[in-house]
């Protein structure tokens, strides 16, 4: 999958760090040439021509926030990427509690970038990717490296399992050396860390605060041999504990890569 965005949608209401969201949009709009639409779940419209000056753009009132409904407005307006302001177990400033996000992004067809509701977007100069076992891990590099591209990022690259054995050993080592080659081929700066055993949301998600990241590019469904001993699914993990933003890259977009990438 190649990341492509020529129209950002962003699902808010007036929150603290309403702001920092539209700051985002528009960020995200001028790094890929897009338009903005604007779900506002608010009952009364926000001016937001200064914010927003020289970006394409337009204000959806909305009413109560659920999944139903934004999907319903997703069906017709069908943007590239949505921008989504979440509650999570820090904060419940956000628009959407866990549930309706995971909804939400199970059935997006495009990538959803989850913004903790108390987040404040200054910039995406370090981007983590955790890469598993599973053959489908390796397809967050394409979208990373645009990312990167885009926000003159560097990308660091966990290599995680719950498996501590010798053949997971070699194959994390395999698949981390195989996506950092990509990534350095497309001329971006990029480390690996190998982190096997425990819980690898846990895992993912304390690696990204040491060095205190600005995104972590996950995988929308399970991946393979993505298995967590406390929480479920993978995805469901980091949107509930994550307290930075979380690019869920739905894997209905992607193509099986070859084992070479």
């Amino acid at each position: 999958m190649v990341l492509k965005i020529s129209s950002v949608a962003l699902a808010c209401n007036h929150s603290q760090n309403f702001d920092s969201l539209i700051h985002l949009a528009k960020t995200m709009a001028q790094k890929f040439d897009a338009s903005i639409h604007v779900f506002l779940y608010e009952s009364t419209k926000i001016d937001l021509s200064g914010k927003l000056e020289g970006i394409d753009f337009k204000i959806e009132l909305c009413n109560t926030p659920t999944a139903k409904d934004l999907r319903e407005r997703l069906n017709i307006v069908k943007p590239d990427l949505l921008i989504l302001s979440t509650k999570n177990k820090d904060n419940n400033d956000g628009l959407f509690t866990l549930s309706e996000s995971c909804k939400i992004i199970e059935h997006a067809e495009k990538p959803v970038l989850t913004i903790p509701g108390n987040f404040k977007f200054e910039k995406f100069d370090k981007i983590v990717i955790p890469i598993d076992t599973s053959f489908e891990t390796r397809q967050k590099c394409p979208p990373t490296v645009v990312m990167a591209q885009k926000f003159n990022a560097t990308v660091n690259i966990i290599g995680v399992s719950t498996d501590k054995s010798k053949d997971t050993e070699v194959t994390i080592n395999n698949y981390t050396r195989q996506v950092s080659n990509k990534i350095a081929e497309n001329g971006v700066d990029n480390d690996i860390e190998i982190r096997l055993g425990g819980n690898i949301t846990e895992q993912t998600i304390a690696y990204a605060n040491e060095l205190k990241a600005d995104l972590v590019i996950i995988m929308t469904e399970q991946e393979v041999n993505f298995k967590s001993f406390l929480y479920g699914k993978f995805s469901e993990q980091f949107i509930k504990l994550a307290n930075f933003p979380v690019l869920n890259v739905n894997t209905k977009d992607l193509i099986v890569s070859e084992a070479r990438l």
